[in-house]
């Protein structure tokens, strides 16, 4: 079950900016981001699912941001077959093409977090129907519930925390371990990233299992479940900054990591 943390400004040089984890099976396949769909939009970039071809996070500097989140309601099929949850990111910015009712029977339950310069939402499907949460201004925590849900054990912990320390404003200068290490020994990297990423190193002091974990390496209800990567973005009227960082050990921030900047 992924995170997402996301600051609204609309009057702001840089309306949005994400912090966004991603939880997946250690043994699922995938590359980092990058122009991994030239045919279809050569602008658009991304994390790539290998199995599927589709993508957990999806970018470019014309559309904004997209990056979805497994819900946690079981949804039934009605044929035993099932549509990847990648393809959603891809077309919120290739196509500007969100989810609606009748395309969703045959997709397992998502929270689909949306972002270009004019703002943010959250399309939700929990089989029961396609509704669209508008993020208003100030800071939001998405994961496999409803957007800032205090029944989400990691949202009750930790949203509150995040609203109470100063939220970045632009694009991470750092890539996103540096960024921890700065913030884990007390220093300000003068991005303004390090209060959020100062409350990742501090959420890193949990047991990686522990429900209010936000680093996450867990048997969950679809099998191991792991934090893999982190990206730390900011969205402006013409451009979409991206920095990204797998973690070589999932779940666990005192690894080597590989870093990307997209």
């Amino acid at each position: 079950m992924c995170t997402v943390v996301v600051r609204v400004d609309p009057g702001a040089e840089w309306p949005v900016t994400v912090l966004a984890l991603r939880d997946e099976s250690p043994e699922r396949p995938w590359d980092p981001p990058a122009a991994w769909w030239p045919d279809r939009d050569p602008t658009l970039r991304g994390v790539r699912d290998r199995s599927a071809g589709g993508a957990w996070l999806a970018a470019s500097d014309r559309a904004g941001l997209a990056v979805v989140l497994n819900r946690s309601e079981p949804v039934a099929a009605p044929d035993g077959t099932w549509t990847t949850r990648g393809v959603l990111p891809l077309d919120a910015v290739a196509d500007g093409v969100l989810p609606n009712d009748a395309a969703r029977p045959t997709t397992r339950g998502f929270n689909l977090v949306r972002a270009t310069a004019e703002g943010a939402t959250v399309v939700t499907w929990d089989g029961t129907e396609v509704r669209t949460t508008p993020l208003g201004p100030g800071v939001h925590m998405v994961t496999h519930g409803e957007p800032d849900d205090p029944a989400a054990p990691r949202v009750d912990r930790w949203l509150g925390a995040f609203r109470a320390v100063d939220a970045p404003t632009g694009p991470p200068e750092l890539g996103p371990f540096d960024e921890l290490r700065a913030a884990d020994a007390g220093d300000d990297t003068g991005d303004g990233w390090s209060g959020w990423f100062g409350l990742l190193a501090e959420s890193a002091a949990l047991p990686s299992d522990h429900p209010d974990a936000i680093l996450r390496d867990a048997q969950e209800a679809e099998g191991h479940v792991a934090t893999l990567s982190i990206v730390a973005a900011a969205i402006g009227p013409d451009r979409t900054v991206l920095q990204h960082a797998r973690l070589t050990e999932p779940g666990r921030l005192d690894g080597s990591v590989e870093l990307h900047r997209a």
